[in-house]
């Protein structure tokens, strides 16, 4: 899987994922989102470029987005496909990590 991070205004990160979030993947991004989760306070994710969501990726999304949240802030998924919004919804992902449609909706939610 490859990670790229964006530095936008007001303080907003914007990390862009490409490929399988399966085990292996998880084990690429695993470390950046870690660091992520104790620097970001605004963290959109551009899930475009991912075609599969395993449970492990689960589990990285949400070790990342609880201490963002506890700290105040806010992480936002945008660009999921069906099949992943239905894993982030029957985990209840969802109501940790906002997920919507596109990368404007994405920056209004953690605004």
């Amino acid at each position: 899987m490859q990670m790229t991070q964006t530095e936008l205004e007001n303080g907003t990160l914007k990390v862009t994922l490409t490929g399988p979030f399966d085990i292996a993947g998880a084990g690429d991004v695993d470390l950046p989102f870690s660091v992520i989760a104790g620097r970001a306070q605004k963290v959109i994710v551009d899930f475009t470029g991912v075609d599969f969501l395993a449970s492990i990726g689960v589990r990285v999304l949400v070790k990342t987005a609880k201490p963002i949240d506890k700290r105040g802030g806010k992480m936002a998924l945008f660009g999921v496909n069906e099949a992943a919004r239905k894993v982030l919804s029957a985990t209840g992902v969802d109501t940790l990590i906002p997920v919507v449609e596109d990368e404007a909706s994405a920056r209004a939610a953690v605004a």
